[in-house]
């Protein structure tokens, strides 16, 4: 009959290594996709224009030329990207709607009224 080895064996230990070396890799990239999805929006607001001006074929086909814009909508920024080609004829128009860029938080919330004190 053979014993049950209850001590700790050289192939346990290099397993038992790797799982945590495994976790904390998990760990660290969970951390990292979730640092960009809060950064994201700060990001996709530069891209936008930097994308509109410098590579224009992104938004139409034969395009050569980007013209980035802002306006001003209430609480939103709202910013476009006309392209042309290379006959000055417009291709198309992308628009981006930043809600509540100038100050309001969340433009669909309903404040409720100030309480009385008691």
């Amino acid at each position: 009959m053979i014993r049950n080895i209850t001590g700790r064996t050289l192939s346990n230990t290099t397993c038992s290594r790797w799982r945590q070396i495994a976790a904390s890799a998990l760990i660290a990239a969970a951390a990292a996709v979730g640092t960009m999805a809060v950064t994201a929006p700060a990001a996709q607001a530069a891209t936008f224009q930097d994308t509109c001006v410098a590579h224009p074929e992104a938004y139409a086909r034969g395009a050569v030329l980007g013209v980035y814009a802002t306006k001003k909508i209430g609480y939103d920024r709202e910013e476009s990207c006309k392209v042309y080609d290379a006959q000055n004829k417009l291709l198309g128009t992308t628009y981006q709607t930043n809600y509540g860029f100038f100050g309001k938080a969340n433009p669909g919330q309903i404040n409720p009224p100030a309480q009385s004190p008691r």
